[in-house]
């Protein structure tokens, strides 16, 4: 009984291995660098249950090719800079244009960057002459839609400006806190990572959405010197095609308060 039991525990152990962080040890010949800033729930807290759904889905993927994934946290700017120079194999969540350049997976997502206030507040976003006199937060590094607002952004960011951005592994999470406690007026970035973040902290009946940008596709973004990008990106297409078809990509995504970005 005992030895008939040992090959499914292996099994078992095997599957886990993927979605651990920190220092992983492959069973295959290959580990493949996954990193970004925390931004769940597409990518969080690295050696949980719940790393992110993009985590999770990269994790099935490279079982295909016999490759362990190690997901770490990194910031933002930090994380596009060595998957560029090839120092990290890819970036979980980039835009088309933060990718530029890089290797990228088909969509695994849609996010639509929103603009939040706390309760009591009159501010509406009605485009981006709207922003004038409002303190805003948002991160370092981010696109949000490839026109104006990353503009303005990039116009009215540093020490006197009127867009505060944060930066490190929790950028996000910092700018729901500065919200919270009234230091700026509104936040920009994901409606998803915003409100996850919010129900985190209990404050979720604080917050509120005024306005949103256009929805853009998010990729992993993959090293042009990572040796196995295209064969990542066709392990993930036939990955997500084939949980989709199970049903188990609906139940991912129900553990994170997500549905298909397809439907």
């Amino acid at each position: 009984m005992f030895l008939r039991s040992v090959p499914a525990i292996l099994c078992c152990l095997a599957a886990l291995l993927p979605v651990l962080g920190g220092a992983a040890t492959a069973w295959g010949d290959e580990i493949m660098r996954l990193r970004a800033d925390y931004w769940c729930p597409y990518n969080c807290t690295p050696g949980t249950d719940n790393p992110g759904y993009m985590v999770e889905i990269a994790a099935r993927a490279a079982t295909r090719l016999g490759i362990t994934v190690e997901y770490a946290l990194m910031p933002w700017d930090r994380t596009m800079s060595e998957v560029r120079t090839g120092s990290v194999d890819g970036a979980i969540g980039a835009t088309s244009l933060e990718g530029d350049g890089l290797i990228l997976s088909d969509p695994l997502g849609y996010d639509a960057d929103c603009f939040f206030v706390t309760e009591g507040s009159d501010w509406r976003y009605q485009g981006p002459d709207s922003l004038n006199g409002v303190l805003l937060g948002a991160v370092s590094g981010y696109t949000h839609d490839e026109g104006p607002i990353d503009a303005y952004i990039a116009a009215h960011s540093g020490p006197k400006g009127a867009v505060v951005t944060s930066s490190g592994d929790e950028a996000s999470a910092r700018n729901v806190r500065l919200l919270l406690l009234g230091r700026i007026d509104a936040v920009l970035d994901s409606e998803a990572v915003v409100r996850t973040e919010a129900n985190r902290v209990g404050r979720s009946a604080l917050l509120r959405q005024v306005g949103c940008l256009k929805a853009l596709p998010l990729h992993i973004a993959f090293s042009r010197q990572y040796k196995s990008a295209t064969a990542m990106v066709e392990a993930l297409k036939l990955e997500v095609a084939e949980l989709r078809k199970s049903g188990r990509l609906a139940e991912i995504l129900g553990r994170y308060g997500m549905v298909d970005w397809a439907k």
